[in-house]
C-alpha cells in the first residue's frame, strides 16, 4: 500500500489529524504523512512530532468499547456495525427455514418475523439514529432469547453447546448494539 500517494488526497486536517494520533499508525503511514506536512509547510520536520500537541493522544491498549479518535474512523467503523448487524438478520431467517422440513409452521413464521423485524429496526436506526431503535433491538435480543431458553430448556437433548451458542448469539449483538449507542451519542 502506498500511503504516500492516498495522503496526497487528504486535506490538511486529516494529514494533521494522522501526525496527533501518529501512535495508532504504521510506521510507513507516518513518514508519509509526516512528508506530506513538510511538503505542505504544516510542519518543519519530523522533530515536531515531539511536540506536545503532537503527543496527546493515547498509544492503543486493551478496552471493551476502544475510543476512537478520529470522525473518519468512527464513521468507518459505524458502517462496519451496521453491516453486520444486518448480517444478524440471516440468522433468524435461516432458523425458520430450517424448521421447514420438520412442518413446525410457527417456528418458522417466527424466523421470518424475527428476521424482518430485526432487518427493519437496524435500517430505521441506520438511517435516523434515534436511541428508542436500539432500545427496541435490545427488547428483541431479550425477548428471542427468552424464547429459545425456554425450548432449549424443555428440550431433552439441549447440550452445553447449545447454550453456549446461544450465549455468544446473546452477547455478541448485545455489546455491538452498547458500543453502537456509545459511537453514535459521539457524533
Amino acid at each position: 500500500m502506498n500511503f504516500y500517494d492516498q495522503y496526497t488526497t487528504y486535506s490538511d486536517t486529516r494529514i494533521l489529524e494522522i501526525l496527533k494520533n501518529h501512535k495508532n499508525y504504521q510506521e510507513l503511514a507516518v513518514e508519509a504523512a509526516v512528508k506530506i506536512a513538510v511538503e505542505r509547510k504544516l510542519i518543519n520536520s519530523e522533530q515536531d512530532l515531539m511536540a506536545p500537541e503532537f503527543q496527546n493522544s493515547k498509544s492503543s491498549g486493551f478496552s471493551i468499547f476502544p475510543e476512537i479518535t478520529s470522525d473518519y474512523h468512527r464513521q468507518r467503523l459505524v458502517g462496519s456495525i451496521f453491516r453486520f448487524l444486518f448480517l444478524i438478520s440471516l440468522l433468524p431467517l435461516i432458523y425458520g427455514i430450517l424448521n421447514f422440513p420438520k412442518g413446525e409452521t410457527g417456528q418458522i413464521w417466527l424466523g421470518v418475523g424475527v428476521s424482518f423485524t430485526w432487518f427493519l429496526l437496524c435500517l430505521l436506526l441506520n438511517k435516523t439514529r434515534k436511541p428508542v431503535f436500539l432500545l427496541l433491538l435490545l427488547i428483541l435480543i431479550f425477548a428471542v432469547s427468552v424464547l429459545v431458553g425456554n425450548d432449549l430448556i424443555k428440550k431433552e437433548t439441549s447440550q452445553l453447546p447449545d447454550f453456549v451458542m446461544l450465549a455468544i448469539g446473546i452477547l455478541l449483538p448485545v455489546y455491538l448494539l452498547v458500543y453502537l449507542k456509545k459511537l453514535i451519542l459521539l457524533t
